[in-house]
């Protein structure tokens, strides 16, 4: 009897360490998700939670994808934040302002410049299953209030943009994860609407370290008034097609913990625009300060 109680005993233990053992490899698993899908597109934030992002880039290009023998060169300096937050039921509201400092010179060294807070984005994304992949449709507003456009190089195209898109993302677990995007923004004036693709692959090297890699392309849907093609800013032309590679190394300070005990990081970005017709044709770096809580 004494023998059949220490065996129970020990059984019980076992199972109690076998507990543990999944426990920690689960809370593991959680927190390199964690690190790496603080703002995946398809995954929504729980209900308090969120993620913020400010940064800094620098923008220059001195070719342009397509014919304009007017052009030499196109700088921008930038601050941005982008922002998300969960409401709870699957559903989270995201945007982002940008502050800009730009300047065009033309093949005459003619160089005009402007700077202020160009257009500000705001949307709603619901997700609407986990499993066997996360799917969720996101609907978005471009607001273009803040700026003239007809300044001499405007900040933006001043036109009122609207955008439905459908996302798709699934973990690989160790392996990192990848997301889909497909979406179409409707453009309510001269500038042609747009055909919005994005792909997606991030993988976290351990609880601080993680890499993330998109390539996020833009096609025209040819239906812009040809009687309003003229623009100042070759950035923000009427009617363009541009595919952008994107590559950012990041890092999570101190040790992996519960989300909602927040948690700050930094990431470096590269972008370079790859493939495009009538848009610039240049690379950026961005400097950014990362918040997820």
């Amino acid at each position: 009897m004494i023998q059949a109680n220490i065996k129970a005993m020990g059984s019980t233990k076992s199972n109690h360490t076998m507990q543990v053992k999944h426990w920690a490899m689960g809370a593991a698993l959680c927190a390199s998700l964690y690190s790496g899908l603080g703002s995946a597109g398809a995954w929504v934030p729980e209900k308090g939670q969120g993620y913020s992002k400010l940064g800094a880039q620098t923008f220059n290009a001195d070719n342009f994808f397509g014919t304009n023998n007017d052009f030499q060169e196109f700088d921008s300096d930038n601050i941005s934040y982008y922002g998300e937050y969960g409401f709870g039921n699957n559903t989270a509201i995201y945007g982002s302002v940008l502050y800009q400092d730009i300047s065009q010179t033309d093949a005459n060294n003619n160089t005009t410049s402007n700077s202020g807070i160009g257009d500000v984005e705001i949307g709603v994304r619901y997700q609407w299953q986990a499993n066997p992949f996360v799917l969720s449709t996101s609907f978005l507003v471009k607001l273009p209030y803040l700026y003239d456009e007809d300044d001499a190089l405007p900040l933006g195209n001043g036109q009122l943009d609207y955008e439905g898109r459908v996302l798709i993302g699934k973990s690989l677990n160790k392996y990192g994860y990848f997301g889909v995007e497909l979406g179409y923004r409707f453009r309510a004036e001269a500038p042609s609407d747009e055909i919005r693709y994005l792909l997606e692959y991030g993988f976290s090297f351990n609880d601080n370290v993680y890499f993330r890699t998109k390539l996020d392309g833009i096609q025209s849907a040819g239906n812009a008034d040809v009687a309003d093609l003229g623009n100042g800013n070759l950035s923000i032309t009427p009617e363009f097609d541009v595919g952008r590679w994107e590559l950012t190394l990041g890092y999570n300070f101190g040790p992996a913990r519960e989300r909602s005990l927040g948690r700050w990081g930094v990431e470096v970005t590269l972008t370079q625009d790859v493939f495009g017709d009538n848009t610039l044709d240049g690379d950026a770096i961005q400097l950014g300060l990362t918040r997820v809580f």
